[in-house]
């Protein structure tokens, strides 16, 4: 290479210095580019004696090698980025090892490209990335394949399985990429993330955990991994891929496992198994794998676009959850079964009900082999088809509750799948209501199954269709629900050798002839998901994991969004404002590849429930010093033997208690008995809008009434108000203690009576129980105005009655506004009037067929409400 420099003395009166310096530099430079050496050897052991320095490329000829020695891919100074230093064979796949030759690779920056082992003996530890205690760092294995490394016959014994891991990652920001690991006989984690000596380093006494590690696994081809007979010993430890273990899986691991394809890695029942923090699994396949991508240990773990086809094989699986903090979003299972084989652990989604602490901080060295609680799980956007026992919930390792949200899922059984079975099942009958009802579900549809549960976060959806799209299929009749997974479909066996995998190999392990050996990143770009949002404004962050450019654009005036483009990974704040109606309302931001690659088009659904009913309304009974309302008598309740089940309790602000009393015998001629009371006295009279009710967490509902009184607590006093017709109000809020029945009602009353009547069949038909517990009652309104002007419904005229276009509305008093409600407290109308007038005509043409509540207001005092009818 020629180098010129031309003297800077016309423009610098230090000329000589520069110059000096100039050759200084001219002579490092010349140093660095004259030490890129390109050495060819013979014979692999060799390697071990070479000192390589940045840019150095070492050629190994091709050939058979039946060496089973433990070379040494090591650098005296390491590699750079810029020049990392390779060892490769001539031609991609030239070089075959057919000894067990192994491989130890202690430096940075260093590349193995192109290899092919082919049988021999394995080892504990058969490519590790490490020379003693040199930790290889920003290094790659590539391009390169391992197939059918055997166990010495010698170190067989009885009962025993021989642990061999083919792949051990220690250091940080390591790659292995566009390799294919074949037909694996043996116990041992084929990949393993080695972390011990990321927790803590060699002087055996700082914590490092939360440094972070940031290994790379992608574009990997993972065929035939033989199930391990799991009486044997070293059974349990067969996974394909395993990020950490249970001693140190509060390390911030960081790794990135993506566009792997696996076909048949039936190791054991974790395929992959998560066992350190902050990890991602996007976009890869898993086909025919009897087992499950497995959530073990460790927190905050991405599971996003990923396909689980089992192709009717039993014992295949999609996710199993434990521990805290993981987003679980747009992934794709179909036809998995899990009848015989593993049953409990391999299903399509499956909740683990665990009892040890949570989301271990990253600083601390004291940790659990056992199962974590689940927590703060999202779980939303998840498609499963004729894929048996799609939610289950497994109360083998505890029954604690597992919270988060799960939202927008669909779940779909062609009509006499075999595989149908119910959407919602568990390892025993109560499992889901033992771990599984302190989730949120929201927005969750199904089709051709029965639910299996009551659960208002399920609907069943006739009008989902599915169209064939070569193995999957495409869904319609369910915006917004299910996986969007754009352009992405899952790996087949054609793209093995082009893009997946090594590129010397098909999916069977033949020779191809290797066209393009480089490395293969497909484009991505991933959006997370959002849960259902509460009413309230408020602001979100979602993430985008991407490798292009992309722009992104709210399409609805309420959402905002303050990151509106960028390029690879970032984080995005979501900004939507109040919902001031109590309808829940959906809208959508679009994230798009910028024009030029594979115009991935994302689409992030966003739902925000409505204000709760509630919050239209004044609550009377606030539970503060001076609250109005108190227990005038009661009936009965359970205060002997040191209960303190308490009427009281149904005031107290606390779940937890609650009043309970049994009532007599089914009347003749009757089926609900004569019921068991208690008198509320609101110590003045109020105009109530909403009454809402809590009961226990029994399976069953109950069967209740309330009936208002304004003069005394004579049972003749009273007036029946709740139902509004039929005998008995039944409960829907089962197996719940958080979740209210909430009645809306228009009535003036100084004293409330709850009669209930036990616990009854969902149609209210059939006593099962004489036990009532209620654990609170909620009382809404506006006391009644004590005035000279007396304000009742009859001070307002209303007509026709029943309308359909327009409503005529006279009041002996001035109106300043009106709202209309359904019966569900829906805010329909809401209109302000000027002047105070007290003669108007309402249009009402809009509304549907149905019963609504208007309520009046004005500034001396009126709140009346007044229900109408309207037929079309």
């Amino acid at each position: 290479m020629e180098t010129t420099i031309t003297s800077l003395t016309p423009y610098y009166k230090n000329h000589k210095i520069i110059e000096s310096y100039l050759i200084l530099v001219f002579l490092f430079v010349f140093q660095c580019i004259i030490a890129q050496e390109t050495y060819n050897i013979t014979d692999p052991e060799s390697l071990s004696d070479l000192t390589l320095n940045p840019g150095d490329v070492v050629i190994l000829q091709d050939g058979v090698y039946d060496s089973d020695a433990r070379i040494k891919f090591k650098a005296g100074t390491s590699g750079t980025a810029a020049l990392p230093i390779t060892f490769r064979p001539q031609t991609p796949g030239g070089v075959k090892f057919t000894g067990g030759l192994k491989m130890s690779i202690g430096g940075d920056y260093l590349i193995i490209d192109g290899f092919h082992w082919k049988g021999g003996f394995g080892a504990s530890n058969f490519i590790e990335f490490r020379d003693g205690y040199t930790y290889s760092n920003y290094s790659k294995i590539k391009n390169c394949a391992i197939d059918g490394l055997q166990v010495d016959p010698d170190d067989l014994e009885t009962g025993t399985s021989v642990k061999h891991r083919w792949i051990v990652l220690y250091g940080t920001n390591n790659t292995v990429i566009n390799c294919s690991f074949m037909n694996k006989p043996s116990a041992g984690a084929l990949v393993l993330v080695e972390l011990e000596y990321n927790a803590t380093p060699d002087d055996g006494a700082t914590n490092t955990r939360c440094a972070t590690v940031s290994h790379t696994i992608s574009n990997n081809y993972f065929y035939k991994y033989a199930k391990i007979d799991e009486t044997l010993t070293n059974a349990g430890d067969s996974e394909t891929i395993r990020v950490g273990t249970s001693e140190f899986q509060n390390v911030n691991s960081n790794t990135t496992i993506s566009n792997n394809y696996f076909v048949e890695a039936d190791g054991e029942n974790e395929i992959i198994t998560n066992k350190s923090k902050n990890n991602k699994y996007i976009n890869n396949t898993f086909r025919r794998s009897r087992g499950s991508l497995v959530l073990r240990h460790g927190s905050n773990a991405t599971v996003e676009g990923n396909y689980f086809l089992g192709e009717n094989v039993d014992g295949t699986g999609g996710i199993r959850i434990t521990d805290s903090n993981h987003t679980i979003t747009n992934n794709y299972i179909q036809d998995c079964i899990t009848v015989l084989d593993q049953a409990k652990w391999n299903n399509g989604i499956t909740f683990i009900g665990g009892g040890d602490n949570a989301d271990v901080n990253c600083n601390s060295t004291s940790v659990s082999n056992g199962y974590q609680k689940a927590l703060n799980i999202t779980l939303s956007n998840n498609t499963i088809i004729n894929t048996n026992a799609p939610l289950f919930y497994n109360t083998d390792k505890g029954s604690n509750n597992v919270t988060g949200t799960v939202s927008n899922n669909l779940i779909y059984f062609d009509a006499g799948n075999a595989n149908s079975t119910d959407v919602i099942s568990g390892d025993t009958p109560n499992s889901y209501t033992n771990l599984g009802t302190s989730l949120i579900y929201t927005g969750n549809v199904f089709k051709g199954a029965s639910l299996g549960v009551t659960n208002a976060g399920f609907s069943e959806n006739n009008g989902i269709t599915l169209t064939p799209d070569d193995e999957i299929f495409t869904i319609t009749g369910a915006a917004g629900k299910g996986a969007d997974l754009g352009t992405y479909k899952p790996i087949t066996d054609a793209m093995v050798g082009s893009g997946i995998g090594a590129c010397f190999l098909n999916s069977l392990g033949a020779n191809i002839t290797a066209t393009n050996c480089s490395i293969q990143v497909g484009e991505t770009l991933n959006v997370s998901s959002l849960p259902t949002l509460s009413s309230d404004a408020d602001s979100y962050d979602i993430t985008v994991a991407a490798n292009v450019s992309w722009i992104a654009v709210s399409n609805d005036t309420w959402i905002s969004i303050n990151t509106a483009s960028g390029t690879n990974d970032a984080t995005v704040t979501i900004s939507v404002t109040k919902n001031e109606t109590t309808n829940p309302r959906t809208g959508s931001v679009t994230f798009s590849q910028i024009a030029g690659g594979d115009d991935i088009v994302k689409t992030l659904t966003i739902t925000q429930e409505g204000l709760d009913i509630t919050d239209l309304y004044k609550l009377i009974n606030t539970g503060d010093a001076g609250d109005p309302v108190s227990v005038d008598s009661y009936s009965k309740q359970e205060d002997t033997n040191g209960k303190t089940n308490f009427a009281t309790n149904t005031l107290d602000k606390d779940i937890n208690t609650q009043w309970t009393a049994d009532d007599g015998a089914i009347l003749s001629g009757d089926f609900k008995g004569d019921g068991e009371f208690v008198i509320f006295d609101l110590s003045k009279e109020y105009q109530l809008d909403l009454i809402q009710i809590a009961t226990d967490d029994k399976s069953d509902p109950y069967g209740i009434q309330f009936w208002v009184s304004t003069t005394g607590t004579d049972a003749a006093d009273f007036t029946k108000i709740i139902p509004t017709s039929g005998d008995l109000a039944i409960t829907t809020s089962t197996g719940t203690r958080e979740t209210y029945d909430q009645y809306q009602i228009s009535a003036n009353a100084r004293f409330v009576k709850l009669i209930s009547f036990g616990r009854f069949n969902a149609d209210g038909n059939s006593r099962k129980s004489q036990w009532t517990n209620i654990t609170e009652v909620e009382f809404f309104g506006e006391a009644v105005a004590l005035s000279t002007t007396k304000f009742d419904v009859q001070n307002i005229e209303m007509y026709p009655v029943p309308t359909k276009d327009f409503l005529i509305i006279k009041s002996k008093v001035n109106i300043n506004s009106l709202r209309v409600y359904s019966l569900e407290g829906r805010l329909i109308i809401n209109q302000e009037l000027k002047n105070n007038t007290n003669e108007f005509k309402l249009n009402i043409a809009q509304l549907s067929n149905g019963t609504y509540f208007i309520k009046f207001k004005n500034d001396a005092g009126l709140n009346e409400s007044k229900r109408i009818v309207i037929a079309h």
